[in-house]
């Protein structure tokens, strides 16, 4: 499942690889799958794409925004899978959920492995992003530290999701997912099954810090090395917690990294470092 750095370098690379592009077709592959959320017939949505042009791509959180001239808008979103570019005369996937032609010859397919949804969207159901696109993005302006303490205060299961469950929540903060809370909550050495009225001012700014360094650091890496990015290549950011590193120690203290179930998933956390 991507997050916001596997998001933004996606639509990075989709705006610089895409833009000018026009749309020839779009079709749906001979896989099917439960959990991939369509806005309505691909027959329906390739006559309305056909002839169009991208004006550009950019990311919101968890989002990527394929835009098409001043009135269309290709919103993926929470996307388990993997999104790839195609030359002209290269080969193409030989199955896949969704793919795009345009008229110089090249593709981009869509392939689903968790879920997701993509949904083609008019003028009328968005401005500057989906009307229904909540959440404050790491990094944006809008996420200062104050802001953080605000929605921090605000969440209303603060006593008894904690701490972890903020972090994942996209109506709050949008853009990170299990993968990165745990690093995050490793940097900021908090455990993840603290509740939020018992992190300290000091330990606050901890966790905002270690937010935003996180998420600047696998931007900068191109997202995580288990995801890839449009051109079929892995990121080169490796998690400090996570199943390849339980197990092995601790970078800061030595202690042996442990794994715990919490919150419907795994969590990888330093049982002294994160107490």
């Amino acid at each position: 499942m991507i997050e916001m750095p596997e998001a933004y370098t996606l639509a990075r690379q989709m705006n610089e690889t895409l833009s000018g592009k026009v749309f020839q077709s779009y079709t749906q592959g001979e896989l099917r799958h439960k959990f991939l959320w369509l806005s309505g017939p691909v027959e329906e949505s390739s006559a309305t794409l056909a002839g169009k042009a991208i004006s550009g791509a950019n990311s919101y959180g968890r989002s990527i925004y394929l835009r098409v001239g001043a009135e269309h808008l290709l919103w993926f979103g929470d996307i388990g899978g993997k999104l790839l570019y195609h030359p002209a005369a290269g080969p193409l996937p030989k199955k896949y959920h969704l793919r795009w032609d345009f008229t110089d010859g090249t593709s981009l397919s869509f392939t689903l492995q968790m879920w997701g949804f993509v949904l083609l969207l008019d003028k009328a159901t968005f401005s500057d992003r989906p009307a229904k696109e909540v959440g404050i993005p790491p990094l944006s302006a809008e996420f200062t530290f104050p802001r953080f303490n605000e929605l921090l205060d605000a969440y209303p299961d603060k006593t008894s999701k904690g701490i972890k469950g903020f972090l994942v929540t996209s109506q709050h903060m949008n853009g990170i997912g299990n993968s990165y809370a745990q690093d995050i909550l490793f940097r900021a050495r908090l455990s993840p099954r603290r509740k939020i009225p018992e992190i300290t001012s000091a330990e606050r700014e901890q966790l905002y810090q270690a937010v935003q360094e996180t998420v600047s650091q696998a931007i900068q890496a191109g997202g995580r090395e288990e995801e890839c990015d449009l051109f079929g290549r892995p990121g080169g950011y490796r998690r400090l917690m996570s199943s390849k590193t339980a197990g092995t120690s601790c970078p800061a203290c030595g202690t042996t990294i442990e794994k715990m179930a919490y919150l419907g998933g795994a969590c990888y956390y330093c049982p002294q470092c994160q107490r």
